[in-house]
């Protein structure tokens, strides 16, 4: 990715709206592409904003409805004035549905946000026509490496800011093709828009947060609704071998590696992502639009 497409991210807040949640906080959400149309509700990972989105998903809002929203502690949200757990999150994305009346929903989690979707598909999984995890940060042989991850990420910010957290991250969730061929200047760029989108306080709360789940392989057998998996080919969290082994114990679920890139397949090949996510959709929309077809019995016909 060169400067010119990171100066050029669409970051603007615009015409979106706002839901009370029932402990009064405000979550910020916008709504674009038909109505009336299959519904995807993106869930940030806790270092973007809801604007962002516009930038990954202009084709799928041609098709399809797109909602997406701040995180409680994120954004034009509310800031959370205690300690977050990932209970609050799963309760703030259920009333963001019921609110806006989605009925039943595609759940696109990304990142640190894959644990959000997985524990609200294992808890509401009337709530889901499907799910999408980009980049899961669940695992099907334990938590423990996650959580040292994180702890090491919550010391960078304590250490030395978000500017530490940053240096920390961004060799580890681009690939090998971005960071070369961005250079110095793409660096640069990214940092200030990620030092203009976090605080230390900010970050580190809502990286605490994702300490509070766990990786619990009975979760994943707990998840009914068809579930997409994609990783790039170099994340640093889940290999394709993972990748795999995830697809093999959720049911109704398939693995696709997505290649030359890292943690961020919607950043760094944004056409690839919404085609797989537009492919998934259109596939689980017939396959529900078969089994709704009325059964023609004939006169005269033995059962």
């Amino acid at each position: 990715m060169e400067i010119q497409e990171v100066e050029g991210l669409q970051v603007d807040y615009d015409a979106g709206g706002a839901i009370e949640t029932s402990d009064g906080a405000k979550l910020y959400y916008e709504s674009r592409g038909p109505q009336d149309a299959p519904t995807l509700v993106f869930v940030n990972n806790f270092f973007i904003i809801c604007p962002l989105w516009k930038n990954f998903t202009s084709r799928l809002a041609e098709k399809f409805r797109v909602v997406t929203y701040d995180l409680r502690n994120q954004g034009a949200s509310s800031r959370a004035k205690e300690d977050l757990g990932i209970e609050t999150h799963i309760s703030d994305l259920g009333e963001l549905i019921e609110k806006l009346d989605l009925g039943q929903v595609y759940l696109v989690g990304t990142s640190v946000a894959t644990l959000i979707a997985r524990d609200y598909a294992v808890t509401h999984p009337e709530k889901l026509r499907g799910m999408v995890s980009v980049g899961p940060m669940f695992n099907p042989f334990g938590g423990r490496r996650r959580k040292y991850i994180i702890k090491s990420w919550i010391n960078a910010v304590e250490a030395g800011g978000v500017r530490s957290l940053f240096d920390v991250m961004y060799p580890l969730i681009y690939s090998d093709r971005t960071i070369e061929a961005g250079g110095s200047a793409t660096y640069l760029a990214l940092r200030e828009r990620f030092l203009a989108l976090n605080s230390p306080a900010q970050a580190a709360k809502n990286l605490r947060a994702s300490l509070t789940t766990k990786d619990d392989g009975r979760k994943l057998t707990s998840i009914t609704c068809p579930t997409l998996l994609m990783a790039g080919e170099q994340d640093f969290y889940t290999s394709g071998n993972t990748l795999n082994e995830l697809a093999r114990i959720i049911p109704d679920s398939r693995a696709v590696v997505v290649p030359s890139v890292g943690h961020l397949p919607y950043f760094e090949a944004t056409e690839e992502f919404e085609r797989l996510i537009a492919e998934f959709v259109t596939e689980i929309e017939a396959r529900h639009a078969v089994a709704d077809e009325p059964t023609v019995v004939l006169a005269g016909a033995r059962g």
